[in-house]
């Protein structure tokens, strides 16, 4: 919980130097093994899968929500996050794009999935959906 509100506190920070310099926010980064410890004590944030939905039906992390990144801004509002959002693509470059979104929009407990899917499964976690 504690790396967590540090996460919280860096991504403000982020935030308000790039509304300085006009540079794209960019969320920090929890790893995979982070994010599924978190999970296995409740602690997790919820999960965003910013894949396509043809993507996201070929494998994804169990519980995932699939918000396309162009859309992300747009409907997190119907999403309940309590424990802020973790973002994520195949390997990283939507999801960055997806958290820049939040972060311009306001939002301060975004977190990066170091490595995305790949790395997910890379450390043998879980996937669900697919062939």
């Amino acid at each position: 919980m504690r790396r967590f509100a540090v996460a919280v506190v860096l991504a403000g920070c982020v935030a308000a130097a790039a509304a300085e310099d006009g540079a794209l926010p960019e969320a920090p980064s929890m790893t995979p093994a982070e994010l599924h410890a978190r999970r296995e004590a409740g602690t997790a944030p919820l999960v965003i899968d910013v894949r396509t939905p043809e993507e996201y039906a070929s494998g994804h992390i169990p519980g995932a929500v699939n918000i396309p990144f162009r859309r992300v801004a747009q409907r997190i509002d119907a999403v309940h996050a309590p424990d802020g959002v973790a973002l994520y693509c195949m390997v990283g470059p939507r999801a960055r794009k997806g958290e820049a979104a939040l972060l311009a929009a306001g939002y301060t407990a975004v977190v990066h999935l170091d490595g995305g899917l790949a790395a997910w499964q890379q450390a043998g976690f879980p996937v669900e959906g697919g062939p």
